[in-house]
Order: structure tokens, then sequence, then C-alpha cells
């Protein structure tokens, strides 16, 4: 699985294509590049985190500074699937 992903948020800016064999794996990606960029003590935070549990507050602080009400996903696919929706992530390959 591929997606482009591309947002913007405090600071944290990510333009790139992740790929992994599934959507746990494309979330873990994800998580990597976010923790980078996030400074070393909130990326050691970050990278703490199951992917899942990445997954689940990204989508809190999504809700939060959009004034949104997107579930928490109960799965990485559910993750995935929402960043597609919301136009955040695009499927390059499945």
């Amino acid at each position: 699985m591929k997606l482009h992903v591309k947002f913007a948020s405090g600071g944290i800016n990510v333009d790139e294509v992740v790929s992994g064999a599934n959507a746990e794996e494309v979330v873990a990606a994800m998580q990597q590049r976010v923790a980078k960029e996030a400074g070393f003590l909130i990326g050691m935070g970050i990278r703490s985190m199951t992917p899942l549990k990445f997954a689940q507050e990204a989508t809190r602080r999504y809700n939060q500074a959009a004034n949104d009400d997107v579930p928490l996903p109960e799965d990485c696919d559910a993750f995935v699937r929402v960043g597609i929706d919301k136009g955040f992530a695009t499927l390059v390959e499945a």
C-alpha cells in the first residue's frame, strides 16, 4: 500500500509518499515521519505510541483543530480511509 500524504499542522509539514505492506505499516511510517519533525522530546512520546494510538491521537487533535467530530479509529485501516476521505492522503497503490 502506498499513500501520498500531505498536511500541515502545528509547524509540522508533510508532503511525501509513505508505504507499507498494510495500513498499520503505513500509519507507522507516518508516525515516524511526524516524530522526526516534532523534535526530540515530543518525538519520543510519538515514537512510544502504537500506530493505532498515534492514529487516535492524530484524530483527536484534528477534531479539536478543525472543530470536527470524526470518530476515533478502531484500527489503522479506518484511519487511512478517513485520511483519504478528508483529502489528507491519496491512495497511490493498494
